[in-house]
């Protein structure tokens, strides 16, 4: 009982968290369009778009490509880097467009990878430590195969790694196809808003720039609140049931 609500009060505190950290960087731009400051921007502009241009000249490489490809299927077994990092980059590099598509092809190759691994050599250290558990073995678990409510979930969890996920449901066989699909799109907010902010990232003070994490922060603390009143339900549901 005490670890229920602990649980519960430090997921409320993180949902609230984020929520209060979307309100602030709201009160950051509206700050950062005031006279003051963008008289001192003003100082650093030239500079950044110097830099901007210098990335932009760059242009389309077949071989940046690849290096970006590669940079995700090594991040697989390897935690060199975070998804929000490798995905920043390519936003940095190219235009929205190519960017959405290089990240969204790249975290589909760790998806893939993940799967293909964890369906040969099982799940792993996380599957152990979550069948420990009644509750998450149920719900992971479900009908013998997996269930798709939690993968969404679990793609929407800020923070969460992508990797363990990815292991246990190819251990357990959840369908490929499904599993594909339900975890791109899932996860796809999240990399449309990584990608704006790598786009962006040499105009700061833009509105392009912070309303990617103002949506991202939003979603998070709105997902992390939400996950907590189900588990709540669930867990209330279940104490009613054994009176």
């Amino acid at each position: 009982m005490k670890n229920d609500v602990k649980r519960s009060s430090a997921m409320s505190f993180t949902g609230v968290m984020m929520l209060i950290l979307a309100g602030v960087f709201v009160g950051l731009y509206i700050f950062a369009a005031s006279d003051e400051i963008q008289l001192w921007y003003s100082k650093y502009e030239e500079m950044l778009l110097w830099l901007d241009n210098r990335v932009l000249a760059i242009g389309y490489n077949e071989l940046i490509v690849l290096a970006i490809f590669a940079l995700f299927a090594i991040k697989t077994f390897i935690p060199f880097a975070t998804i929000p990092a490798l995905c920043v980059l390519s936003g940095m590099v190219y235009d929205p467009l190519p960017a959405l598509i290089i990240n969204v092809i790249g975290y589909s190759i760790m998806l893939v990878l993940r799967y293909m691994f964890g369906k040969r050599f099982g799940g792993g250290n996380a599957y152990k430590l979550l069948r420990k558990n009644s509750l998450s073995r149920r719900l992971i678990d479900y009908q013998g195969n997996g269930n798709p409510w939690v993968l969404f979930i679990l793609r929407s969890i800020p923070g969460l790694p992508t990797n363990p996920v990815s292991q246990i449901y190819g251990a357990i066989g959840f369908k490929f196809s499904k599993y594909m699909l339900i975890s791109v799109l899932s996860f796809l907010p999240k990399i449309f808003s990584y990608t704006f902010i790598g786009v962006y990232v040499f105009d700061p003070l833009s509105l392009p720039f912070f309303l990617p994490i103002i949506i991202l922060l939003t979603l998070s603390g709105i997902s992390i609140l939400t996950i907590n009143l189900l588990i709540n339900r669930y867990k209330k549901s279940k104490s009613l049931e054994r009176m």
